[in-house]
């Protein structure tokens, strides 16, 4: 074997490492944001009590809980990922990370009050007068710390985990560079991101009293969807990356 078939071999199997994604057989891309999305629904309209009572309240419901688990997982991934020497394969990698692990951690963060419902201190006086929710964290304060960054991850989501995986099985990546490849979301996500969608888009409807009845406040199941499009890119990009 020459020089340019070894080369021809080395970009072929990266390649192959920058592009895997789930196959069929691992059906926890497609049957947990399914799944999740049946049960919330159909607790809410079955034992409507029951949703509002134990799946519902802040900082204690099954959904506030995942708000917080997700992300904290998310981060820990992340924080792997940093201390690997597979991510100085390929330039930026690091960054890109390192800006994945901040989000993470302040997702995290912002959903628990950066610890208040842990350990049950009281709002400062002076805070209470910015927060609109009488609450130690950022989110609550501006649009800079809530809204802003909720439309970036639903851009990501709708373009990176919906637009993007259909373009690149109709046409092949479009832009010839290894970390792009490397960080466009799999086909797998689809489903997770097509729930996220569904959640924001009741969530919308309601708002706009376009429709009713649908599910008592559905932003905390569109941020459910949200967050879970989050871990399951980063344990996809982990897989990637430890088949360097």
């Amino acid at each position: 074997m020459n020089s340019n078939e070894k080369a021809d071999v080395s970009v072929s199997f990266n390649r192959s490492a920058l592009t895997w994604s789930p196959s069929a057989a691992e059906a926890w891309w497609w049957a947990i944001p399914v799944a999740t999305t049946i049960a919330i629904l159909v607790t809410y309209w079955l034992y409507p009590e029951f949703y509002i009572a134990h799946v519902l309240p802040e900082h204690t419901g099954i959904l506030e809980r995942s708000h917080f688990i997700m992300p904290i997982t998310g981060f820990l991934i992340c924080l792997w990922l940093l201390a690997s020497q597979r991510t100085k394969r390929i330039p930026y990698l690091r960054a890109a990370i390192v800006l994945f692990a901040i989000a993470c951690f302040y997702i995290a963060g912002e959903e628990e009050s950066w610890g208040q419902f842990f350990f049950g201190w009281e709002t400062p006086d002076y805070w209470s007068e910015f927060n609109r929710q009488d609450e130690t964290n950022l989110h609550n304060t501006s649009y800079a710390f809530n809204q802003f960054p909720q439309l970036i991850l639903e851009l990501t989501i709708l373009i990176g985990g919906i637009i993007a995986p259909i373009v690149v099985q109709l046409r092949g990546h479009l832009i010839n560079n290894d970390l792009i490849i490397l960080l466009t979301p799999s086909g797998a996500m689809i489903p997770v991101s097509l729930g996220a969608v569904f959640f924001k888009a009741i969530d919308h409807f309601q708002k706009e009293d376009l429709i009713a009845g649908i599910l008592v406040r559905p932003s905390e199941a569109k941020e459910t969807l949200y967050y879970m499009f989050i871990l399951f890119f980063l344990i996809i990009l982990l897989r990637r990356i430890n088949r360097f």
